[in-house]
């Protein structure tokens, strides 16, 4: 199943967007552009309803490689799906984050935080 999820145009006129696919024992969720508060509003409420209705132990991972931007309600919205994930005894991946996510969350001292992953190949092997 894979849907699109379409965000409010930002300033400049251009459509930010998430996608995401459920995948066998998995969430794989799709982030480009600008990841800021217009954007993880709506993001976070497509998330928790994804969760809510997800197996125990959730996996979701987070392709950020087409992120340009980051801003502090981005990386809150990361350590919000992180904590949420943990307490249903799931995991966050962080799959092959963008250079621009990588200094972000480097500079607020977070890079270490998160799993990050940069094969999925390498990734998809931990799946009988």
């Amino acid at each position: 199943m894979k849907k699109q999820l379409d965000a409010a145009r930002g300033t400049q006129g251009s459509m930010r967007n998430m996608e995401y696919e459920i995948r066998e024992g998995w969430l794989k969720i799709l982030l480009s552009g600008d990841v800021t508060s217009e954007l993880t509003r709506q993001i976070k409420n497509e998330i928790e309803t994804l969760l809510d209705n997800s197996s125990p132990r959730p996996i979701v991972v987070c392709d950020m490689a087409r992120v340009r931007f980051l801003d502090s309600s981005g990386i809150g919205m990361l350590v919000f799906l992180h904590n949420k994930l943990r307490q249903k005894v799931g995991r966050l991946y962080l799959y092959q984050p963008s250079v621009a996510v990588r200094k972000t969350l480097d500079l607020v001292q977070l890079l270490s935080f998160f799993e990050l992953i940069d094969d999925e190949m390498e990734f998809l092997g931990q799946f009988p």
